[in-house]
């Protein structure tokens, strides 16, 4: 079952809310993304505990994670038109797939940019707001993995399962961010 597909997200099954949050929250695109903005957040944090650096950060993180973001989306738009199916399509549309598939990129950076921007305005300290950003992260891989198998009728201990390999690349991320910086 593709769960991107636009009957699977609106037929009338109590799952489709489920699904059509999915299509946003849990395409590859959004759990590269994830794992992508907190590698930037962890390798770009550093000593400093400043609303300066805080900010800074916030703004390096959202900037690379666009550059990321356009590179998929003309990654994905040079392979769709490269289809042999689809060879005689406009590129547009290979444009407006490649926007479809990829914008799950950029939705995952809005949970873990919120307490960097506490942060850089002064209602948290610098370096809880990295912290809360990169362990919200973990929680988002998590619940990314829970979901995909939970949608797919998987038993509770698979979607657990799912959600600790997924949430493990947040965790390698700040293990990574601890062995560099100490």
């Amino acid at each position: 079952m593709d769960l991107n597909e636009p009957d699977a997200r609106t037929s009338g099954d109590p799952g489709a809310l489920h699904r059509g949050i999915w299509r946003h929250w849990g395409t590859p695109a959004a759990i590269y993304g994830t794992i992508v903005y907190a590698s930037v957040v962890a390798a770009a944090s550093g000593a400093d505990d400043d609303r300066e650096s805080a900010v800074r950060l916030l703004v390096l993180s959202l900037v690379s994670i666009v550059v990321f973001w356009l590179a998929h989306v003309y990654s994905t738009a040079l392979g769709f038109q490269g289809d042999e199916q689809r060879a005689g399509d406009r590129i547009r549309d290979s444009i407006r797939h490649a926007l479809g598939e990829s914008g799950g990129m950029l939705e995952a950076a809005i949970v873990p940019s919120v307490p960097l921007l506490l942060a850089g305005l002064g209602v948290l300290e610098p370096d809880v707001g990295v912290a809360l950003s990169l362990w919200l992260t973990v929680l988002m891989l998590a619940l990314l993995g829970f979901s995909v198998f939970r949608l797919r009728g998987r038993p509770i201990m698979v979607c657990l399962l799912g959600a600790v390999v997924t949430a493990s690349f947040g965790i390698v991320v700040i293990l990574l961010k601890s062995a560099l910086q100490h």
